[in-house]
C-alpha cells in the first residue's frame, strides 16, 4: 500500500511540474505571439505619426513602431540569454530553484496582467512591460527545466519532458482560443476590440500564476550545492566563479558541448519555420485566415504527437513500433498527398482536412495491424537521440516541400506535418541534455541550454533573408532552411550520450564526495 501511495505521489509530482508549461504558454501564445505585436503598433504608431508631422506618413509610423518592437524583442531575448546561466547557477548554489521560479512567475504574471492598462500613447510602458515579461518567461522556462532531473526518475525523463511540452501546447492553445473568440465576438457582446485585447492580457497573468499552484504545492525544492572549496560565502559571487570554472573547463563536458552545438543548429531550422511560415505563405499569396488557422491546428496536432514521441525511447512501451510507423507513415504520405493536390490545381480546405484525417486514420489502423511489426527492429534501436534524428529527418522534408508548395491545401498539410515533430524533438532534446548534465548543477547547465536556445533564431531568418535578397525568390529562401536540419543531424549523430552521461555521473559523485568531506 505504501508503495502504491508513493507511486501515486510521484505521478502527481510529474503532472504538477508539467502543468507549469500549461501555465506559461498562455503568455507565449496569447501575448507574445498573437495580441501584443498588433496592439503595440496600434498604440505607438499615432505617437510616431505626430512626430513625423504629416498624415501621409502613417505607413512610415507603423513601420517605425514595428521596428521599435522588433528591437525590443531582440534585446529581451539577449538579456534572458545572458542572465539565464547566472540565475541558474545561483539557484543551484543557494537551493532556490523552485523559489526563484515562483518569484519570477509572480512578478512576470503580475506584469503580464498589468498590460491591461496599455491604452493609446502608453507605448514606452508597453515596451517596458513586454521586455520584463519576456525576460521573466524565458528565465522561468530554464528554471522549470532544471527541476526535471529532480522530479522524474532517469528512465521516465523522456516521457515527463514530452508531457510538459504537450501540456504547453494544450494550455497555450486553450487560452488563445478563448481570447480569440472574445476578440472576434467583441462587437456582439458590446465591448470594443481594444478592450477585448486588454482583457486577453489580463487573463494571461492570472492563468500563468494560477496554474503554477500545483508546482508550488507538490514539487519539492531540490537541495542547494554550494561551492565545496573556494566559496566566498557570497552566493552571487560564487555563482560567477562556478560559471567561469565550467566555461573554462568546457572540454571536460565534450559531449554536452557537442549536444549544445547540434541543438543550436537544428533549432535554427525549427525557429525559422515557426517564425517565417506565415511570412512565406503571405509571400506566395495565401489567405491570412488560412495561415493563422493552420498555426492553431499545428498547436493541436503537437499535443498527441509530443506524448507519442516521449514513449518511443522507452523499452517498457508496448506500442513503440506502432508509434514509429505512424511517424514514418505521416512523413511519407502527406507529401505524396500534397503532390497529388498540386497536380489537380488545388482542392477546398474542407476536402484537404478530410483527406488529412483519412490519412491519419488509415495510418493508425495499419500501424496497429502490420506497421508495428514491420518497424519493430528499428523501434528497438531508437533511443532518445535516434528519435530526435528521426524527427529532424521528417523536418528536412518540410522546406523541400515548401519549395514546391502552390496551394492552400498543401500549407494545411505542411502545418499538420510540423505538428507531428515540433514538440517531440524539443522534448527529447531536453531529456538528452538532462542525461549529459550533473543534476547538482541543473540550474547552471540549463542556463547554458537556454543561452543556446535563445540565440537559435538568428541564423535561420538571416539565411532566409540573404538568399531572398540574392535570388528574389521566396522558394529558394525556404529551401535553404533544410541545411540547418541536415547539419543538425550530422552533429547530433556524433554525440556520444552514454559517454557524456558517465561524465555527468562522475561529476555528480565528485560533488557529493567533496561536500561529504567538508
Amino acid at each position: 500500500m505504501n508503495g502504491e501511495l508513493a507511486e501515486h505521489a510521484y505521478r502527481r509530482r510529474i503532472l504538477a511540474w508539467s502543468l507549469y508549461d500549461w501555465a506559461n504558454h498562455g503568455y507565449i501564445t496569447t501575448t507574445a505571439t498573437t495580441f501584443f505585436p498588433p496592439h503595440f503598433i496600434a498604440i505607438a504608431a499615432p505617437v510616431f505619426l505626430v512626430a513625423g508631422g504629416a498624415a501621409s506618413a502613417s505607413a512610415l509610423a507603423r513601420d517605425t513602431a514595428s521596428n521599435v518592437f522588433a528591437l525590443t524583442v531582440s534585446l529581451a531575448l539577449f538579456a534572458a540569454a545572458v542572465l539565464a546561466p547566472v540565475v541558474g547557477t545561483y539557484a543551484d548554489i543557494t537551493g532556490r530553484r523552485k523559489r526563484l521560479l515562483l518569484g519570477i512567475t509572480l512578478v512576470g504574471g503580475t506584469l503580464a496582467s498589468a498590460m491591461f492598462t496599455l491604452t493609446p500613447g502608453h507605448w514606452q510602458l508597453a515596451l517596458v512591460l513586454y521586455f520584463a515579461t519576456q525576460v521573466a518567461v524565458n528565465l522561468a522556462l530554464g528554471l522549470n527545466s532544471s527541476l526535471l532531473p529532480h522530479v522524474a526518475r532517469p528512465e521516465d525523463m523522456p516521457r515527463a519532458s514530452s508531457l510538459g511540452y504537450a501540456m504547453g501546447y494544450v494550455g497555450g492553445g486553450v487560452l488563445l482560443a478563448f481570447n480569440t473568440a472574445l476578440f472576434l465576438l467583441a462587437g456582439q457582446i458590446g465591448i470594443e476590440s481594444t478592450l477585448a485585447t486588454r482583457i486577453a492580457f489580463l487573463t494571461v497573468g492570472v492563468w500563468w500564476i494560477a496554474f503554477t499552484v500545483p508546482l508550488a504545492r507538490r514539487v519539492p525544492e531540490p537541495p542547494g550545492v554550494p561551492l565545496a572549496h573556494g566559496g566566498t560565502g557570497n552566493p552571487l559571487g560564487d555563482a560567477f566563479r562556478r560559471l567561469a570554472h565550467t566555461l573554462r573547463n568546457i572540454r571536460h563536458y565534450r559531449e554536452l558541448f557537442k549536444m549544445l552545438v547540434a541543438f543550436w543548429f537544428y533549432m535554427e531550422g525549427v525557429g525559422a519555420i515557426v517564425l517565417l511560415a506565415t511570412a512565406y505563405g503571405a509571400a506566395l499569396g495565401l489567405d491570412t485566415a488560412v495561415l493563422v488557422g493552420t498555426l492553431l491546428m499545428t498547436q493541436a496536432v503537437a499535443f498527441p504527437y509530443a506524448l507519442l514521441y516521449g514513449r518511443i525511447p522507452d523499452p517498457r512501451t508496448r506500442w513503440r513500433g506502432a508509434f514509429v510507423f505512424m511517424l514514418l507513415w505521416t512523413g511519407a504520405t502527406l507529401p505524396l498527398l500534397g503532390a497529388w493536390v498540386r497536380a489537380r490545381g488545388g482542392i477546398g480546405l474542407a476536402q484537404a482536412f478530410a483527406l488529412i484525417l483519412g490519412d491519419q486514420i488509415l495510418g493508425v489502423v495499419l500501424s496497429l495491424l502490420v506497421g508495428r511489426h514491420l518497424v519493430a527492429g528499428l523501434a528497438r534501436r531508437l533511443d532518445a537521440k535516434g528519435a530526435v534524428i528521426l524527427g529532424l529527418a521528417i523536418y528536412t522534408v518540410i522546406p523541400v516541400w515548401g519549395f514546391y508548395l502552390s496551394t492552400q491545401a498543401e500549407f494545411l498539410m505542411i502545418g499538420w506535418l510540423v505538428g507531428t515533430v515540433q514538440g517531440g524533438t524539443q522534448a527529447l532534446s531536453r531529456a538528452i541534455y538532462v542525461e549529459l548534465s550533473p543534476s547538482a548543477k541543473s540550474g547552471e547547465f540549463f542556463g547554458l541550454y537556454g543561452l543556446s536556445e535563445k540565440f537559435a533564431g538568428i541564423l535561420g531568418p538571416l539565411l532566409y533573408g540573404v538568399v531572398g535578397q540574392l535570388t528574389h525568390n521566396p522558394r529558394a529562401s525556404i529551401l535553404s532552411v533544410s541545411a540547418f536540419f541536415l547539419l543538425g543531424i550530422v552533429l547530433l549523430s556524433r554525440v556520444d550520450v552514454a559517454a557524456g552521461a558517465r561524465v555527468a555521473a562522475a561529476e555528480e559523485a565528485a560533488i557529493e564526495a567533496a561536500h561529504a568531506a567538508d
